[in-house]
């Protein structure tokens, strides 16, 4: 696959830097030819743009119909006079990781208690057309991430928020590592586990796959990786490794803020395949947007639109390299997703007392401001969008349930207006959605596509 950037991106280069750039960029994606649409035996195209709510009639909650809900305030919502009360308010019995719970749970400000407490007050509703997903869910997501497969996140501080309200929504049948009360020096890119807790009484109601190890056997496993691969791969994709600044530009590509990455063939062509008893994946959950930042990427001389530009090319390769990897693996006899879930953008002003107390919104807000880049996250989704579905691998999907977000600029964390509030019900929603989209939505999409 030969990745092409704009015209704004190229600089000419000597022929041993494009002889370099092609060699460099055959070795990272490992394939000749530029990829051309999956199709199926019948030789037709299969669509997998499931953004779109099917036609009326019988069918599945699309993730179209599942978004088109809308924030109710709970029966019984509870007060938060304490840090333990957020547990109950939220609906958890507890969390099984212990990184930094406070932060996550918003829980660590007693000023702020009474708002906490609101946060947690409201839960979403979707339309009758969801009306088949169980509202209870959580038991079930456990058998299947044993019996059908565990979820594999990639992804930076979002998904390690959404690793971490799974700790909570599936306590206490599951068990974290690492224990972070022991040593709060690992770095943030170790993975992080779910395992099934030995003691949890759905044991007895399992059929364990042949080789699962209960102590060893994750259920979920986050990765931290901001940028989908690590910054030799995005340096050899930029120009094909033949970039060079020009007098008076940035020496370096990338800056000074921090980030974590990891190779893309570490998890994509290693690690998501890994068979039992050291992994048993059955999704790659992936998700990438605010660390594609001037302030990262500040050797790139056109700013945001270099950014876009080299997104585009990243987000191609990947869902290019993921559909060849399902496809390179097929002979296990397990079949694996990969969903992209688009990126959920912030809020201005969500600290003032007006949306800290107001609730949740009818409508979603227009983005008033490009200061901290949200402006170009709804692009940037449309660009991941528009990646998988030229694709057109029928198991690399993209997910757009961004709404239920959109609609809560109450629920960010106290330190930031971009990290939302693990309790909130929001990142629970993206949990209860995947297990049905996985389970129920796509099989049936699948036998449906016109129904």
């Amino acid at each position: 696959m030969i990745v092409t950037l704009r015209s704004s991106f190229l600089r000419p280069q000597p022929i041993l830097f494009a002889l370099a750039s092609l060699a460099l960029l055959f070795f990272l994606i490992q394939s000749p030819s530029i990829p051309t649409p999956w199709r199926g035996s019948s030789g037709e195209v299969v669509a997998v743009a499931v953004a779109v709510a099917v036609a009326d009639g019988s069918r599945e909650c699309s993730p179209a119909d599942w978004s088109a809900g809308t924030w109710r305030r709970k029966e019984n919502s509870m007060e938060v006079t304490k840090s333990d009360d957020v547990y109950a308010a939220s609906g958890f019995h507890g969390c099984a990781s212990n990184r930094e719970v406070g932060w996550h749970l918003s829980s660590d400000h007693p000023d702020y208690f009474p708002w906490r407490g609101n946060v947690s007050a409201y839960e979403w509703v979707p339309p009758k057309t969801c009306d088949d997903m169980p509202s209870d869910f959580r038991e079930l997501l456990v058998v299947d991430l044993v019996e059908r497969g565990g979820w594999l996140l990639i992804g930076d501080s979002i998904t390690e928020q959404h690793f971490f309200s799974i700790s909570c929504t599936l306590y206490p049948h599951v068990l974290a590592t690492p224990d972070y009360s022991k040593n709060w020096d690992w770095d943030r890119a170790w993975p992080q586990h779910l395992h099934l807790n030995p003691e949890s009484p759905l044991v007895s109601r399992i059929n364990f796959p042949e080789g699962f190890n209960i102590t060893q056997t994750p259920l979920v496993t986050f990765r931290r990786n901001d940028l989908l691969f690590n910054l030799t791969e995005i340096e050899t994709m930029f120009n094909g490794g033949g970039w060079r600044p020009r007098p008076g530009e940035n020496t370096t590509l990338f800056g000074t803020e921090p980030r974590w990455t990891i190779s893309v063939a570490e998890y994509l062509n290693d690690l998501f395949f890994r068979p039992l008893p050291e992994a048993n994946y059955h999704a790659l959950i992936v998700n990438t947007a605010a660390h594609w930042s001037l302030g990262l990427f500040s050797g790139l001389p056109h700013g945001f639109t270099d950014i876009m530009d080299l997104f585009r090319a990243i987000m191609s390769n990947f869902v290019y390299q993921a559909g060849r990897q399902l496809d390179l693996h097929q002979s296990d006899g397990k079949q694996r997703e990969v969903v992209i879930r688009d990126y959920l953008t912030g809020d201005d002003n969500c600290h003032s007392d007006e949306t800290m107390y107001g609730g949740p919104l009818k409508e979603v807000p227009n983005i008033t401001t490009d200061e901290t880049f949200w402006a170009w996250i709804p692009l940037m989704n449309r660009v991941v969008e528009n990646a998988v579905v030229e694709r057109a691998h029928p198991h690399v999907t993209y997910l757009p349930i961004d709404r239920p977000g959109r609609l809560r600029p109450e629920a960010h964390v106290l330190g930031d207006c971009l990290h939302l509030t693990v309790g909130a019900g929001v990142i629970e929603g993206w949990t209860q959605y995947l297990h049905y989209y996985l389970g129920t939505y796509l099989p049936w999409h699948r036998e449906n596509p016109n129904p």
